[in-house]
């Protein structure tokens, strides 16, 4: 059984099963996506390294380039042959080495060459690298289970000139939730973080506060992401009429935001018969 990790943590631990044994696979990494700026015609590499503790043992891993894509609500991934996005930037990608092995306090370093095509079109593109851990080789005895790691690292190339843009389509309430869809109306991907603020009708200063979780707003197949988050607890935010505002960061001089007048009709908590 494969796991991905997508460029989120600093550290794994992969737990190989078998029937009278368990033990865990350590590694490190930074897990920083690779971005770069470049002109046309340009050639630029960078590396990504992954570290094995040096009480484990040696291990193979595959690299290759893949395309990447998210639902518009975020909670699916896709990885796809290069080619499969129309912004991909994965044929311009060169990775060495393809395949290696990893003794135990040893370091894999992938080294990433990207080409940036004379006729490229100017705006943002993007791909992963994934590096998969291969099964040890020969048979083994028995039932067994086995988890194996994939880690996807993005890349990202930015040819200029960028343009950085984006708008809100729309705030909405669902449920325990709080969601606002927003639209790229640029030319290249966007990082994406920001809040929720709960305001009382003629007050300045919120009630509650909801931080967004930080994502990356693509391009293709479809340019809109629905950021959501749970709402802070009845305590906090308890039922009532609120003015709803979004606040939003992308990366430009000044934050783009969006607000709405809402009702909020929190749960209450099931009391016990009187006896």
């Amino acid at each position: 059984m494969r796991f991905r990790i997508l460029c989120a943590v600093a550290a794994v631990a992969v737990v190989v099963c078998h029937p009278s044994t368990a033990f865990a696979l350590k590694f490190s990494s930074s897990f920083e996506s690779i971005h770069l700026d470049a002109r046309r015609g340009d050639t630029q590499t960078r590396s990504f390294t992954l570290t094995i503790a040096k009480e484990e043992h040696a291990t193979r891993f595959r690299s290759k380039i893949e395309d990447w894509w998210t639902t518009e609500d975020g909670k699916q991934s896709f990885y796809r042959p290069v080619g499969t996005v129309a912004r991909s930037c994965g044929k311009w990608v060169t990775i060495n080495p393809v395949e290696a092995i990893v003794q135990p306090g040893g370091t894999l370093e992938v080294r990433v060459t990207i080409s940036v095509p004379r006729d490229a079109a100017t705006g943002g593109y993007w791909s992963v690298l994934t590096v998969d851990e291969l099964p040890p080789p020969g048979p083994r005895a028995g039932v067994a289970m086995q988890f194996l790691a994939s880690i996807s690292v993005g890349i990202f190339v930015n040819v200029d000139p960028v343009i950085r843009s984006a708008r809100i389509d729309g705030v909405r309430l669902a449920g325990d939730e709080a969601a606002v869809r927003v639209r790229n109306t640029g030319n290249a991907p966007l990082s994406v973080e920001g809040r929720f603020e709960f305001l009382r009708k003629g007050q300045q200063q919120p009630v509650a506060t909801l931080k967004l979780p930080k994502t990356t707003l693509v391009l293709d197949p479809a340019p809109v992401r629905l950021i959501s988050a749970k709402l802070p607890a009845a305590a906090a935010l308890p039922s009532g009429h609120y003015l709803v505002r979004a606040i939003l960061d992308v990366g430009l001089d000044h934050y783009i935001g969006a607000q709405k007048e809402m009702d909020i009709r929190r749960e209450q908590p099931a009391r016990a018969p009187v006896r």
